[in-house]
Parts: structure tokens; sequence; C-alpha cells
């Protein structure tokens, strides 16, 4: 399932589409409000990162640093950083306030989704890749059959969640080539390390791409250089581009001829 809070949720074994309908809704007058928020296990996608690094006006190296632990993405090797519970208030999230969630505006995807769980079938066609979805019920949860009938389409808008599965599109497509290899290939641990920092680490992969060989390797447009400096996104397409190219033979990125047959450059 992608972007879960936790892979051992009770999830109802009913197939969902967008068209299905649900009836949810998380109000603090419920006994069990931010309940949902303490021993939880939630994934942070690539565009989860940025937005919570610019809502704390805070490097992504010092926050995957003070807020996340390595954790790996569901059946695969693919390294992800998982939100660092505090062991101090009954394992919360860090991000849990007296009020509630105190990033609700830019709060992770994994969390706009809940209680859907949504997943993807994987064709052989990345274009073509099915997504479905299940619904998650938890015993103390008391907001099923409550608020407004929604589909699950709506519910996502409500939420939402569009911009974040359009900007996290390359991660997932990097995710599900790596599973299409099969579990018996051994992906290098320098290979982990470039995905992880292409993906989540942007304002190291910043400082890679403009102070090491990359540009000298890679050729990269004048105006697409002058937004990566300053864009995020831009820099992060860059990051799905190089990844695609460099793990999997996409061609994303043109190498320049003179280095086509140099060295690697070294992810420190």
């Amino acid at each position: 399932m992608f972007a879960p809070k936790d892979v051992e949720k009770p999830i109802v074994p009913v197939r969902l589409n967008l068209d299905s309908t649900i009836c949810f809704s998380c109000d603090r007058e419920l006994a069990c409000f931010t309940k949902c928020c303490h021993n939880n296990n939630t994934y942070l996608t690539p565009y989860d990162v940025i937005r919570i690094k610019k809502r704390l006006n805070m490097p992504s190296d010092e926050l995957i640093l003070r807020y996340t632990v390595p954790g790996k993405v569901e059946a695969s090797d693919l390294p992800v950083p998982v939100v660092k519970l505090d062991e101090t208030r009954n394992n919360a999230c860090p991000f849990l306030g007296d009020e509630g969630c105190s990033i609700y505006e830019d709060r992770p995807v994994a969390c706009r989704y809940y209680p859907v769980a949504a997943g993807l079938f994987h064709n052989a066609d990345i274009s073509d890749n099915e997504q479905f979805f299940a619904l998650v019920k938890e015993g103390y949860c008391l907001g099923h059959d409550l608020g407004t009938e929604m589909t699950i389409a709506e519910w996502r808008e409500n939420q939402g969640i569009p911009p974040y599965d359009e900007y996290n599109r390359g991660w997932v497509e990097l995710i599900l080539r790596r599973k299409s290899l099969g579990p018996f290939v051994t992906i290098p641990e320098k290979t982990l390390d470039m995905f992880f920092m292409a993906s989540y680490n942007l304002d190291a992969f910043r400082r890679f791409v403009l102070y090491s060989p990359f540009l000298n390797i890679y050729e990269i447009s004048e105006e697409r250089l002058e937004k990566i400096k300053e864009d995020d996104l831009e820099l992060l397409n860059l990051g799905y581009d190089w990844l695609l190219t460099t793990l999997f033979g996409a061609g994303k990125l043109k190498i320049i001829e003179q280095v086509a047959t140099a060295d690697s450059i070294e992810v420190d």
C-alpha cells in the first residue's frame, strides 16, 4: 500500500476505486481525537519533506536528522525517512501539539489519506499502473460513519492530495521500477544513498549538483540550472531524471560526450 501510516493497520478487505464512497469525520470533540497520532509508522514522501521543511524554515538535512529515523519502502530495500516518535509523550508524532497537528496545512500525505489506504497494481507499462484503495478501520477510531458521504475522489480533493500525487509521481515510478527487478537483485549501498539524497535530502542534492563534477557530466540547460538553484520542485524533478538515467538507463539526462566513458561521480 502506498504511503501507509502503518503497514499493519486493520484494512477492510474490500477493494475501492475513485467512485467508491466513504463517510468519515475527524472531530476534536471525539474521544479518539489524535489517537492516530501515536504509535504509528508514517513514511515521508519527497513532497512531504519539501512542504514540512518550508513550514519549519529548516534545511532538509536538519529536518531528516531531528524528526525522522531510517526506514525502508514496503517490500523494498529503498530507504525512506520515517517520522520519529516522541517516547516522552507516549510515542506521539513530534508535530502533535495541544490543539492537534501543529503542521496541519503541511501534514504528510499519509495523514491526508487516512482512513483510506492507497496502492498501485504495477503493470508492464508503468504509465498504465492501476490505482486502488481500501478502508482502514481501527477499533479506537470513532470517526467512521460520521460527516458527509464522499467518493474517494472527493475525499482526495478535500484533503489536498492531488499535488502530492503529482510531485511524488517520479518517486513512485522509481519504486515500481525497483520492485520490477525482483527481490534477488541486490542494489549497492552507494545507489541507495543516491536514491535517498535525490529523493529526500534536496539541500544536499543541490550542493551535489552545483559543487561536484555533476555539471561536467550531464547536459543541463542554463534555464534549468537557474531554476534548480532556488526551486525545490525543479530540483526534485532533476533528481528523478538523474535516478532514472543512472539506475535504470531511462535516458532522461544527456551525458556530455567527452566524459561519457568517465568514472561515475561520488556521492558523499
